[in-house]
């Protein structure tokens, strides 16, 4: 996993010790995955960032390219792809088509504040299960995503404008 943002906004964390009569190592539930393709580095680590406090394991990806191969070497880790639907070279749209050729299931979620003239429905169609304008709260992308994974449909709000942080 790229690690480039954790280095500029904070220092690894520390390990943790389990509690008396806590499970430890491998016993625990794998942490849900999670490939995130943006070609902004701001937003990739700040999505990293919030994702891996929310406790999801991130996979990080500035282009499509770059996306197919991560999810190819760890597609059986990666649960849910969230995609910026416009990006050089290959946009989100074609590089869900490319995800889908390898694994017909993947789930996708596509994040933007320009569609680039794609509609919802349309990447619905192409097989997003979820839509989310740009600019979201990290917390409401966590709980989405969490969502998605559980195989839950997805309730379609606008993300952006809302309080809170």
């Amino acid at each position: 996993m790229p690690s480039d943002c954790r280095k500029v906004f904070h220092p690894p964390a520390e390990p943790s010790q389990a509690a008396e009569g806590e499970p430890t190592g491998q016993q625990f539930p794998a942490r849900p995955g999670v490939l995130v393709v943006d070609d902004d580095h701001l937003v990739r680590c700040m999505v990293q960032l919030g994702l891996e406090r929310s406790g999801f394991d991130i996979w990080s990806a500035s282009n499509g390219r770059e996306a197919i191969q991560l999810y190819r070497a760890h597609r059986e880790s990666i649960g849910v792809v969230l995609l910026d639907v416009r990006m050089p070279g290959l946009d989100g749209p074609e590089t869900l088509d490319a995800l889908r050729e390898l694994n017909p299931d993947v789930r996708a979620c596509f994040m933007s504040g320009d569609m680039g003239g794609y509609e919802p429905e349309e990447l619905r169609r192409r097989g997003a299960a979820d839509v989310i304008a740009k600019p979201f709260l990290l917390d409401e992308l966590a709980n989405r995503l969490r969502l998605l994974l559980h195989g839950e449909p997805v309730e379609l709000l606008p993300s952006g404008g809302r309080g809170g942080g």
